[in-house]
């Protein structure tokens, strides 16, 4: 076990001069560019365009989506996240894994400023700190999510935080908000609300419809944003083309 741990130490040791050293070169490339630029008189490198990247990798971690997601130019997506068909990450939203994976099913919306992270190793638990996301499932504005899972057809309301090791089952909703502490368990239908979270009442059929609905909505306002914009974040390229 000590050996292996030393293995992987040096492994990502090694990664992490790769990447240092990687990193110097380019900034000198670009440093050595602009300077030549000057030089011929041409200074459009100076154009205040944004190259704020939506998706990034870390090291050999890398954000995987299929080619329907919608991505909003200014959202952040970092590390080992994966997006399943037709979901969408909206204005100011930031889902960083980093530490552990995070998996996001079809059809899901993660709404403008809400944040999701992952613990790194095991929770005191003992299940792995990863977070998992469920198909259909909307994501409120500022919504705050840490290593939890989420079933399918579940909403979680504007401002919510739901904290490590809980777990939000299918259809459950999360009261704009609410508070869920470490470790809960909110069963499939029912509503949560308060800080802490607690049991309000289950849902009636027509609420739980309502909240598939809100889903298959995103969706259709997704195509339509997605259309707005060029591929993502290359308009300062379309840009360095013009003279």
């Amino acid at each position: 076990a000590a050996a292996r741990r030393r293995a992987r130490a040096m492994a990502v040791l090694v990664r992490r001069v790769t990447r240092m050293v990687g990193y110097a070169l380019r900034e000198m490339a670009q440093a050595a560019d602009q300077t030549a630029l000057t030089i011929e008189g041409v200074e459009k490198f100076k154009d205040h365009w944004s190259r704020h990247r939506p998706t990034m990798n870390v090291m050999d971690k890398t954000p995987q989506l299929t080619p329907d997601v919608f991505v909003a130019p200014n959202a952040s997506i970092v590390g080992e996240v994966n997006l399943g068909s037709k979901s969408s990450v909206w204005y100011g939203a930031v889902i960083r894994g980093d530490l552990s994976s995070i998996d996001i099913g079809a059809g899901t919306n993660i709404q403008d400023r809400a944040v999701l992270h992952a613990a790194e190793g095991m929770l005191d638990s003992g299940f792995p700190a990863s977070m998992k996301i469920g198909s259909n499932c909307s994501i409120g504005h500022g919504a705050v999510l840490y290593s939890c899972t989420i079933k399918s057809d579940v909403v979680v309301g504007m401002g919510a935080v739901v904290m490590e090791g809980s777990v939000i089952d299918q259809g459950a909703q999360v009261a704009a908000g609410a508070v869920v502490p470490p470790g809960t368990y909110i069963a499939p239908g029912e509503l949560y609300a308060g800080n802490p979270a607690t049991l309000l009442r289950k849902l009636h059929e027509e609420e739980m419809a309502a909240n598939q609905a809100i889903a298959a909505g995103y969706i259709d306002l997704a195509r339509e944003h997605a259309e707005e914009f060029l591929p993502y974040g290359s308009a300062y390229l379309q840009a360095e083309r013009l003279e």
